[in-house]
């Protein structure tokens, strides 16, 4: 199908299908799914100002069916989100009045910065959350086999809240008393200076409205390591922040003519349902487990960037988005249907015992 304000010819079902596959990443992950939206868009010709854009206006429909699932769930902290907002939309207009900057210089200079900067934050993002994770795993493992009442309760229970921090900075940030102060039940930290959360939400902001994405990638460690949420929180409170940030993003990049709406409502077909079943899936695996196969995502989504931008090779830039997103999107939902495998059969026992 030609796309008349991209200039492109893009297969509908590609569109549709990274929708979906990124629909469903971003439910389960907390993110918008820029970082796969944007390089997937960027692979098949769209430049990357229009793909950064359009990677925007997809997300606000994806990010509030979403959050309507998470906050079902008791994934959301509305209060977080709320000091988050004004940070989010300070950083946005930074990020793109930069993106206006770039472009005078040339399309050319707008990827290969773009690029470059895509290729440094997900390389570093992806070796610090995988080497964390990891060891977090680990150390949960063992803490488990040292429980004596394990057996007591039902497996699928322990794999949706067990969690586990190592490098955990939010017990340091939260020193910072600078007022005003908040609190939050549902961090792991009693009080946060609200110009810690406004400050990492600015950052996050700049980030989306530069390089097309809703923050999700970077908002969710933000929040796990920085603010002090544990994971599933931090991905459905990163969905709620989303909304807001891919809306104003949007909407300034619209005014710059860098969003194809058709693109994006193709792409949104597929997002609104897999994002359901991603947000839906967490509920049965563990924060350890959700960070590990985000560091893996990351790896990919990099090395798909330095293939089209160095070594262009659009074909294997897309084989790589495509294969990374359709794996991820076959684990979820097999995590999905075993969790509820699992939890079906722990009802069964329980009745059975009564």
């Amino acid at each position: 199908m030609f796309f008349p304000i991209t200039g492109v010819n893009i297969a509908v079902w590609y569109l549709v299908g990274i929708g979906f596959a990124v629909g469903m990443c971003g439910g389960f992950w907390g993110g918008g799914g820029g970082w796969i939206l944007t390089p997937a868009l960027y692979a098949v010709g769209v430049p990357m100002n229009i793909a950064v854009g359009t990677s925007l206006a997809q997300m606000v429909g994806q990010a509030i069916v979403a959050t309507f699932w998470h906050h079902r769930l008791g994934n959301i902290s509305v209060r977080v989100a709320a000091m988050m907002i004004p940070g989010t939309i300070v950083g946005v207009e930074i990020g793109a009045r930069i993106m206006e900057v770039l472009k005078t210089h040339g399309e050319a200079h707008v990827n290969q910065v773009i690029s470059v900067l895509y290729i440094i934050l997900l390389s570093g993002l992806a070796i610090y959350t995988l080497v964390e994770s990891l060891c977090s795993q680990q150390a949960l493992a063992r803490a488990h086999q040292q429980q004596t009442d394990d057996e007591k309760t039902p497996s699928n229970q322990r794999s949706a809240v067990a969690d586990r921090v190592l490098v955990d900075a939010a017990h340091y940030l939260a020193q910072c008393r600078i007022p005003p102060m908040i609190r939050c039940p549902l961090l792991r930290v009693e009080r946060m200076s609200f110009w810690v959360i406004f400050l990492a939400a600015m950052l996050t902001g700049i980030l989306a409205g530069l390089l097309g994405v809703g923050g999700g990638f970077l908002r969710v460690p933000t929040l796990v390591y920085l603010i002090g949420c544990p994971t599933h929180v931090a991905v459905g409170t990163s969905m709620f922040a989303i909304i807001v940030s891919g809306a104003f993003g949007a909407f300034t990049h619209a005014l710059k003519g860098n969003v194809d709406l058709l693109i994006a409502l193709c792409m949104l077909i597929g997002a609104a349902i897999g994002a359901q079943i991603g947000s839906f899936a967490t509920r049965y695996v563990q924060g350890t487990q959700l960070r590990v196969m985000f560091g893996v995502a990351l790896v990919v989504a990099t090395a798909s960037i330095v293939v089209k931008n160095f070594f262009n090779m659009p074909v294997l830039a897309i084989m790589l988005v495509a294969g990374i997103a359709g794996l991820m999107t076959l684990i979820i939902i097999t995590l999905l249907i075993r969790g509820v495998a699992q939890a079906a059969r722990a009802q069964a026992e329980q009745a059975a015992d009564h």
